[in-house]
């Protein structure tokens, strides 16, 4: 006679005991805008104005495809709009790395030493800003002096002038996911104060129009 099958025993399903999501390595940016810099601005302008008449152009060294670009040495200098400035990129940078320590996994750090270097840059028509990083800082920046109003350029999502930053995580492109998010995009207002890290790709879209686009950018190191 066949061997007896014993049924299938329904087994009991696993229940839940933990289910957790958090964020890693995240990257920290960040945005400040000022109110009353119309002086200041029409000084920096001016100040830059000068230096593209008067000294040498280094564009050609660096990310920018046109345009004027100073050497670094900008913060040195004396003018009160400089100091001015110097001041307020101090301030800022000590705020991010406080806040990108504790993101980190870090504490304070009550021995840290600053030390920033800045420099200008004048866009026209056009001009771009191809895709970098800063490999010998950990806190860039840039304060915005211009943004002219542009005719057109870029597109709805990513007007011209815009800086684009890129998703830090280079494994993310290899495969991605419907509708996934890979280029955050800050269109930039006269005022405004962007920092991150240094680590952190980015890039500008070209604009056109007639006015010229002035910005001063910055490293720090500690």
């Amino acid at each position: 006679m066949p061997a007896s099958v014993s049924p299938t025993l329904p087994i009991a399903a696993p229940k839940l005991n933990i289910a957790e999501t958090e964020k890693q390595f995240s990257t920290l940016q960040m945005t400040r805008e000022y109110e009353n810099c119309q002086q200041m601005n029409r000084g920096l302008a001016g100040i830059m104005k000068r230096l593209s008449k008067e000294t040498i152009n280094t564009a050609d060294q660096t990310s920018n495809t046109g345009g004027f670009h100073s050497d670094t040495s900008l913060f040195q200098r004396d003018e009160p709009e400089i100091a001015t400035l110097r001041t307020m990129v101090g301030e800022a940078v000590e705020d991010f790395i406080t806040k990108f320590n504790l993101e980190n996994g870090g504490g304070p750090l009550p021995d840290m030493k600053i030390r920033m270097w800045g420099w200008g840059v004048i866009m026209h028509e056009g001009d771009i800003n191809r895709q970098h990083v800063h490999p010998d800082a950990k806190v860039s920046g840039v304060y915005y002096v211009r943004v002219p109003a542009t005719r057109s350029g870029g597109t709805r999502d990513q007007p011209g002038g815009s800086i684009i930053f890129a998703d830090p995580r280079p494994r993310a492109h290899m495969n991605p996911t419907r509708n996934q998010i890979s280029e955050i995009v800050i269109t930039p207002k006269v005022g405004m104060m962007v920092l991150f890290p240094s680590y952190y790709e980015h890039s500008v879209t070209p604009f056109k129009g007639s006015e010229a686009r002035i910005c001063i950018a910055f490293n720090a190191d500690y």
